[in-house]
């Protein structure tokens, strides 16, 4: 249970509730922040016995983790999407497609994975760890596997720094903006098509 997540629901109407209660944790870690984001509160908004929840995770660091698997399945099938409509043919490209992703699903989609995360408050750095490092090795996989670049030297490490500072950059850009200053969001593409150029020009890869 090192993810918080005691049981997987088995039946439709188990899946269904289980679901309600990861949207209700989404919109109060929207609305105000992890501080204020309870487990009674969540069982609550979602309709369902507190109970129930307990049945399933084993409280706040479970809503959380598979909350952000959640949201980590949908920007994977965000990005098969674009990468199915425009191909990409270099590690910066595909970072920046990530990078373009993550921000359209920062300011549609409420609790939007660490991003989110991050920003409502003080939260478990080994879930953080958990989630990027999971958040790394699926993109590694997409990219090698599905679009056929090179894999990148010290794989799991060259993505964890590019995933924090896209992090933070995501954060800096929604501080004073609810869509995003669009200087600073700029920046960050600029950011990680340098970033991923000097990795591929020290490793010879594109």
């Amino acid at each position: 249970m090192a993810d918080g997540v005691r049981r997987r629901p088995a039946q439709r109407r188990s899946a269904e509730r289980v679901e309600r209660l990861l949207d209700a944790c989404a919109e109060l870690l929207a609305e105000a922040g992890q501080e204020a984001l309870t487990t009674r509160e969540v069982a609550r908004r979602a309709g369902v016995p507190i109970g129930t929840l307990y049945q399933f995770f084993d409280g706040k660091p479970g809503l959380l983790h598979e909350l952000a698997m959640r949201q980590l399945a949908v920007l994977m099938a965000r990005l098969r999407e674009r990468l199915a409509a425009a191909p990409v043919r270099s590690w910066a490209d595909a970072a920046v497609l990530v990078y373009e992703e993550s921000l359209a699903l920062r300011r549609t989609v409420p609790g939007f994975l660490v991003a989110d995360f991050r920003d409502t408050g003080p939260i478990d750095t080994g879930l953080l760890r958990r989630v990027d490092t999971e958040m790394a090795v699926r993109l590694h996989d997409l990219a090698t596997g599905e679009i056929g670049l090179p894999p990148l030297p010290d794989a799991e490490r060259v993505l964890l720094v590019a995933i924090t500072s896209a992090d933070g950059l995501l954060r800096l850009a929604f501080q004073d903006s609810p869509d995003g200053d669009p200087a600073t969001i700029a920046l960050g593409v600029r950011l990680l098509r340098a970033y991923f150029d000097d990795i591929a020009a020290d490793a010879g890869i594109k």
